[in-house]
């Protein structure tokens, strides 16, 4: 048959690509395990894993059904693994209201404006036996209390739980922190009091402590708005970064400079192999006789290892060092050092050890770039070495700003859905500040910022830290005037998460195959983008405290606003319409209408042409209409409705998040 035929001719054709679905099967059933409204039973996963794993047995003379069996089992894999990660968690401790005396050991200690927040494990509270999770607080700005990792300390405090999504299907603050092992955050009433030293020879302390001093002499050294950088480059710790300076980064696009991931690691890793394989090649004898670019890779991989340790060893930078690896083993087997089969193996490895990570937007931001990088420069790879070949100066800088040009085209174009599902906006800018950012971090900045390392212990590091400085001004002023450019940054209405699926099954599609039928990847992406724009935004959206309700009529959206509105939820409100503004409401009364919504905060004396009825206190009044009220709230969390003629469709927070474990229990009235 020609069509049996034809199919066999693109299997032939993408021989050795088909394994690459495999991570995309255990992907897809970590998602599949998260968007469950309730926690399935553990034996579940590991049924249908060993079920999988007789099936691939019994099908492994069969290749087309191995094939399936194998991706049954890589999804099985992944279900299973999120269903143990998640129930090796412990439990969400109760945390008492009001004034606490809280004790406990300094795991981290992070440098804020004006301030600095510790994280403590082991907590008790109140004298209470010790919680199995951590806590983080704020310092009050006067405490002048030295801190070091591994001290016990006790102070009294006010402690909260981890804020409810600020509207259906917002960003889950408590699956976050569920995962990262935090129970509550809050901030300290008085000066902190040690009543224990750190106990000798813990690395972790030890580490920690280095990170302090280290941020420590280079605050010292540089002012605040490029000191805060150049910690962050160093150590890690982004915290202390004034939130102006911060957001002309996010408009700008350069927030990944920010966050210390792949290419802060592969900087390092190439200064690293560039100096160790200059020097190795010095003297004709070690060069003829020893294998320098294996041990120059070796050599940087340690550097990447050491920075890694440095900067906290977090998951984005941890992931990193899993793909350097990856690269280091295949220049000592003289392999292809970056290949779609070794981000298989680190996106595998990556999701077995900590599942939750899919949801992250480090995982889905620098996973599609790195995929759209190799793909896209093994589709180009003849262009760029005619470039090359060419010998001249000329074809050899062009060949290079050519290059920086592609790689960013790629990389921001494959990440940018992600990043607008994630954080609701686009920036336009972001290959021209790219362009100018990346070769100044990557050739002034980082190298000095190592040169600074290496003399802090003869207290010299002003000489490296102060051109360091200028570097990070440089890059400081450039997002400056970006964010100033019209449409910088553009807000966007958050996305269905079936849109963002089908944009990223386009994108897979689109870069993992050979062949012409890859092509068909791209109407895919296109549909998503189209579901992602013909979605409805809400007509009411109500916080969870019901302090902040938002009403759309015609193409105006009013706020109003209660006394002592969080802040917080408002900065999350604010791309839910897009870039319609919202506008305060006149509601001078206890009832007002707007379109066909009823605001009241009393009960009203006529109901007729409303829909539905919102009000920050309890609604009583109007029997049969269809209210979201504070008690609604209080019971369901953020609410949002759609109304179509006298139709009105409501959504939870509470239907959103389910009953899981890392959901804090809604009362049940």
């Amino acid at each position: 048959m020609p069509l049996f035929d034809g199919f066999a001719r693109w299997v032939e054709a993408e021989h050795g690509r088909f394994m690459l679905l495999l991570p995309i099967a255990m992907g897809a059933a970590i998602l599949l395990y998260f968007s469950l409204p309730t926690e399935p039973p553990l034996w579940l996963g590991g049924m249908v894993l060993g079920a999988s794993a007789v099936a691939l047995a019994a099908s492994w003379r069969h290749p087309y059904l191995r094939f399936v069996a194998a991706l049954a089992l890589a999804a099985s894999l992944g279900f299973a693994r999120a269903e143990w990660r998640t129930a090796a968690e412990p439990p969400l401790a109760f945390i008492p209201t009001g004034v606490i005396k809280l004790t406990g050991s300094i795991a981290r200690i992070e440098i804020m404006p004006g301030a600095e927040r510790i994280t403590l494990v082991s907590p008790r509270l109140d004298g209470g036996p010790p919680l199995p999770r951590a806590v983080r607080i704020k310092l009050r700005p006067d405490d002048p209390a030295p801190l070091q990792a591994g001290e016990v300390m006790q102070c009294y405090a006010m402690l909260f739980g981890p804020d409810r999504p600020a509207y259906p299907g917002g960003w889950d603050q408590g699956r976050d922190d569920f995962f990262s092992g935090l129970n509550a955050a809050g901030f300290a009433l008085n000066h902190v009091t040690i009543i224990s030293p750190a106990p000798p020879n813990r690395l972790a302390d030890a580490l920690q402590n280095l990170r302090a001093d280290i941020a420590a002499t280079i605050m010292a050294t540089l002012p605040p708005e490029t000191g805060s950088i150049a910690v962050t480059l160093l150590t890690g710790d982004e915290q202390a970064i004034p939130p102006q300076e911060r957001q002309n980064f996010i408009e700008a696009g350069l927030a990944h400079i920010l966050a210390v991931a792949g290419l802060h690691v592969g900087i390092i890793m190439g200064l690293a192999f560039a100096g160790s394989r200059y020097l190795l090649t010095r003297r004709e004898r070690m060069a003829l006789r020893l294998p320098t670019k294996a041990i120059a890779a070796a050599l940087a991989l340690l550097a990447g290892a050491g920075y890694a340790a440095l900067t906290g060893a977090h998951l984005p930078i941890i992931r990193s060092l899993a793909m350097a690896s990856l690269a280091t083993l295949g220049v000592f087997v003289g392999r292809r050092t970056f290949s779609l089969r070794g981000l298989a193996v680190a996106a595998v490895a990556l999701m077995l050890a900590t599942p939750e990570t899919v949801l992250g937007t480090s995982f889905q931001m620098s996973f599609s770039a790195v995929l759209a990088l190799i793909s896209g420069y093994a589709a180009v790879q003849h262009f760029f070495t005619r470039f090359h070949a060419s010998g001249s100066r000329l074809g050899r800088v062009g060949a290079h700003v050519l290059g920086l040009t592609y790689t960013s085209l790629l990389a921001g174009a494959a990440s940018m859905p992600f990043a607008a599902f994630q954080f609701q906006q686009i920036q336009p800018y972001w290959i021209p500040a790219n362009l100018l950012a990346v070769p100044l971090t990557a050739f002034w900045i980082m190298p000095l910022g190592l040169v600074s390392l290496a003399l802090m212990p003869l207290h010299m590091s002003a000489l490296a830290l102060i051109p360091m400085g200028w570097g990070i001004r440089v890059i400081v002023w450039i997002t400056a005037q970006i964010a100033q450019f019209p449409d910088a940054m553009l807000r966007i209405a958050p996305m269905p998460p079936a849109a963002i699926l089908v944009v990223a099954a386009g994108l897979v599609w689109l870069c993992i195959w050979r062949s012409t039928p890859r092509l068909a990847g791209i109407p895919v992406m296109a549909l998503g983008v189209a579901l992602a724009l013909l979605a409805r935004p809400p007509d009411v959206l109500v916080s969870p405290d019901a302090r902040l309700i938002a009403i759309r009529s015609g193409g105006t959206v009013f706020l109003v606003a209660q006394r002592k509105g969080d802040r917080f939820t408002l900065e999350q409100w604010a791309p839910v319409w897009g870039e319609v503004p919202l506008t305060p409401a006149q509601c001078t009364e206890n009832t007002c209408r707007l379109g066909q919504v009823l605001f009241a905060t009393a009960p009203p004396a006529d109901c007729t042409g409303s829909a539905i009825a919102v009000s920050p206190v309890e609604f009583t009044g109007c029997a049969g209409l269809p209210a979201i009220d504070r008690l609604y709230v209080y019971r369901n969390g953020a609410t949002a409705a759609w109304v179509n003629g006298t139709k009105v469709t409501l959504r939870t927070d509470r239907a959103v998040q389910g009953s899981r474990p890392w959901v804090a229990p809604y009362p049940q009235l």
